[in-house]
């Protein structure tokens, strides 16, 4: 997965979040930001980490145990590095 489609992949239903809070009630806006949160983050995060080799699939239900510590251990690699570069280094 390449950045650019990484960023596209997490930012996609932010819009989708922004209309049920404005045209719906807050509690559709609660449960939409919740799976946000709790289920599609650590799956895209996940599928990076697997995409880069820095996770196996089948510790990809780590991500959602101790997504934050993936994702502060990570964190470079999520956000900065292109696979190419990554490839490049090791």
């Amino acid at each position: 997965m390449k950045l650019l489609s990484y960023y596209i992949t997490i930012l996609l239903p932010l819009p989708a979040l922004y209309w049920s809070l404005r045209f719906f009630d807050s509690i559709t806006f609660c449960i939409g930001l919740g799976i946000y949160i709790m289920i599609y983050r650590p799956l895209t995060d996940g599928f990076r980490l697997i995409d880069l080799g820095l996770l196996r699939r089948k510790s990809l239900w780590k991500m959602f145990f101790t997504m934050s510590f993936y994702n502060i251990k990570y964190f470079r690699e999520l956000y900065f590095v292109n696979k190419r570069q990554y490839d490049s280094c090791n």
